[in-house]
């Protein structure tokens, strides 16, 4: 039987990539037949702590009267997976309550400063300290964000 009009077009993994649902799920399916992290990985085509990491991520502890064994869910992997994407990147200097932003934006309302202007005039006069100070190119980065008051 030939398979070349199959419906499913599972495309190989690609190194350095994130793993797929459909990673999880043959993740799962090779560990229930034995197989070891090296011989997922090759199957996979990632790195044996891939495997191992991912298999620590999705297995749960069953809490049941019976006392059956932890086993690997490839939906709680995919979960934790998304979970911790969320908190990955780096945090935003500046929000709408920070007080620098606060005082550009009663400057560029009341006196009709620019956010180059209130970067540079704060900076001159110690108005703030380092860590609250921005530089105009991140105040206008936040600005098309919305995230200025």
């Amino acid at each position: 039987m030939d398979y070349l009009n199959n419906t499913i077009n599972t495309l190989p993994r690609e190194r350095g990539q994130h793993l797929r649902f459909e990673d999880r799920c043959e993740i799962k399916a090779l560990h229930k037949q034995g197989y070891s992290y090296r011989q997922i990985a090759k199957a996979l085509n990632c790195s044996p702590s891939t495997v191992g990491y991912e298999l620590k991520r999705g297995t749960v502890t069953k809490t049941t009267h019976r006392g059956r064994p932890t086993e690997y869910v490839p939906s709680r992997g995919q979960a934790v997976y998304y979970e911790n994407r969320k908190r990955s990147g780096r945090k935003q200097r500046i929000t709408s309550e920070s007080p620098f932003a606060i005082w550009v934006a009663a400057q560029v309302k009341k006196a009709n400063w620019s956010l180059d202007v209130c970067a540079g005039y704060a900076k001159k006069h110690n108005l703030f300290t380092e860590e609250e100070l921005v530089c105009a190119k991140t105040l206008y980065n936040a600005l098309n964000q919305s995230r200025l008051p």
